[in-house]
């Protein structure tokens, strides 16, 4: 491996060929590994308000979207190893109150009809691993609701009992549920990605947060992720409560004026100019889908602290052994060929053809997210020590392209 300030002249100008090449308001990335020595690089491009020109730093916050999935289904590993229910137990008996038909509970549809409680029989069948593993047969949000910026604790919960789109809509199938099921290869399993069933993950991890060892008791899904995640990683500028951000502001022409490190949100109209989105994607009800802000360093920060914990030596998120079951092929994702593990997908990369031959692959476990105004992809390579995150403050920004070419990059320039 090269020497650091190589490394960082290196990636200054690799990033700086990224932003020649993409039509982007701003772009973040972060690059981190320990092999051999110790690399850690964040760089910065572009504008955290593409409109007033204002320069976008390495340590802004972005809105991270669907990377929350891989804190709430750390989340629930947590719990599993701490007894509160396994991942081979039913949804409905993990959450009775699912199946309770109470009406006070039940709500309503956006077009104001009548929520029935479990639509479907199949709903009985549901495990937790299927939930975690987008398996499960349920369906996707209908609206996420980002004008309406829902900040109150009983937003989850109500979106969970009360919702057409957790209970009331019908599912696509009914999941593999036998005992000859649970880690049956992946092409028995039909895959289809359910933010919805990330909700109701955080409020199971909302209602046995006091199963925890120590708990004095329960604790909002947002808090049992800050206390027993983000903060053993030491990801001090991170939270799951973006409302509480100084100067945020739903409305993106109110939040122009803080003078903080938030991202602004952008899109493109149909010339391809760009523009401010009208809302900052946040909505307590999909927090555990979708909320997360952070920046690159505390997304470097997480990537070090999950590949420590996978290794043994800290086990501060998770134990060694539970990442046996974390990072198993449970689904093929249609279209790209990745695996799904629990919460983590997972794909190959070849190496570079100058690198470690041209047949040799490395693993990579991550996730991308996509929201309104924002993208971002993170990744880990347990093999290289390495952890590569790109954020963006733009819809439909490449990131996953850019990601892959940054391994790339990385591991034909700067390793070996």
């Amino acid at each position: 491996m090269i020497d650091n300030r190589t490394a960082t002249d290196k990636l200054n100008k690799h990033l700086d060929e990224i932003m020649e090449l993409n039509d982007l308001p701003g772009i973040a990335v972060g690059v981190s590994c320990s092999l051999d020595t110790c690399l850690e690089y964040t760089g910065a491009r572009g504008f955290r308000d593409y409109e007033n020109r204002t320069p976008l730093k390495a340590d802004d916050i972005f809105h991270c979207a669907s990377v929350s999935k891989l804190f709430t289904s750390s989340a629930i590993m947590k719990l599993v190893e701490a007894g509160a229910f396994s991942l081979y137990d039913r949804l409905c008996n993990i959450l009775p109150h699912l199946k309770d038909g109470n009406t006070d509970v039940c709500g309503t549809s956006a077009d104001s009809s009548a929520v029935p409680c479990i639509a479907d029989w199949r709903f009985d069948e549901i495990r937790l691993w299927n939930m975690l593993t987008h398996t499960s047969g349920l369906g996707d949000c209908s609206d996420y609701e980002w004008a309406s910026a829902l900040t109150d604790d009983g937003a989850l919960s109500r979106y969970v009992y009360g919702s057409y789109d957790s209970i009331g809509q019908p599912m696509l199938w009914c999941p593999q549920t036998g005992p000859e099921f649970y880690g049956v290869p992946d092409e028995e399993n039909l895959f289809r990605y359910s933010n919805v069933a990330y909700e109701i993950l955080g409020q199971i991890v909302a209602e046995y947060s006091d199963r925890m060892p120590v708990a004095s008791g329960s604790i909002s899904y947002e808090d049992f992720v800050a206390r027993y995640l983000l903060e053993p990683a030491g990801m001090e500028n991170s939270t799951m409560k973006t409302f509480e951000r100084d100067g945020w502001a739903s409305d993106v022409s109110v939040l122009r004026s803080c003078t903080g490190s938030i991202a602004l949100p952008h899109i493109k109209d149909s010339d391809r100019s760009i523009k401010s989105a009208k809302y900052y994607p946040y909505n307590r009800m999909h927090a555990p889908s979708s909320t997360l802000t952070s920046n690159v360093s505390d997304l470097l920060k997480w990537g070090r602290a999950v590949m420590m914990s996978a290794s043994g030596q800290d086990e501060m998120i998770l134990q060694k052994e539970t990442y046996d079951s974390v990072w198993r092929d449970y689904a093929t994702v249609p279209n790209n060929g990745e695996k799904m593990g629990l919460g983590w997908f997972m794909r190959k990369q070849k190496a570079a053809s100058g690198n470690n031959g041209l047949d040799r692959q490395y693993t990579l476990y991550g996730h991308e997210g996509t929201d309104d105004g924002f993208r971002a992809s993170f990744w880990i390579c347990p093999e290289l020590e390495l952890v590569t995150v790109v954020l963006s403050n733009l819809s439909n920004a490449p990131v996953k392209k850019i990601n892959k070419k940054l391994f790339q990059f990385i591991e034909e320039n700067l390793l070996g």
